[in-house]
């Protein structure tokens, strides 16, 4: 392989992980990756009146992200800001939330946005 090869392979090769560089950081991460759980939980251990949303996703989601959340089976549903940032595997306990309170263990899902 002469000069003139081994440059231009070089530039090519600047230009190409430039550009892939840039259009990654430009990137937001898509809702796929923005999962929120939520389990219903807290006291009375019984029939919690609470729930706790994990962010079981790649990346944190931000304070201001809202979360919209339901209970299955049940009328109680919500949506929650974020006052801080979550980050993979935190969560949040939102405290009175259920009423009269729900049979622990209950399906409850989560969604951010």
């Amino acid at each position: 392989m002469n000069n003139f090869a081994k440059l231009t392979l070089a530039a090519v090769t600047a230009v190409l992980v430039s550009t892939t560089l840039a259009q990654a950081s430009a990137v937001r991460p898509s809702l796929a990756h923005r999962v929120a759980t939520c389990e219903v939980a807290g006291t009375p251990s019984e029939f919690p009146d609470d729930i706790w949303i994990t962010n079981r996703g790649l990346v944190t989601l931000g304070a201001g992200t809202k979360v919209r959340w339901g209970v299955d089976g049940y009328a109680y549903k919500g949506t929650h800001t974020l006052v801080a940032d979550l980050k993979p595997g935190q969560g949040v306990h939102l405290n009175n939330v259920l009423g009269n309170g729900v049979e622990a263990g209950r399906p409850c899902t989560a969604q951010a946005y």
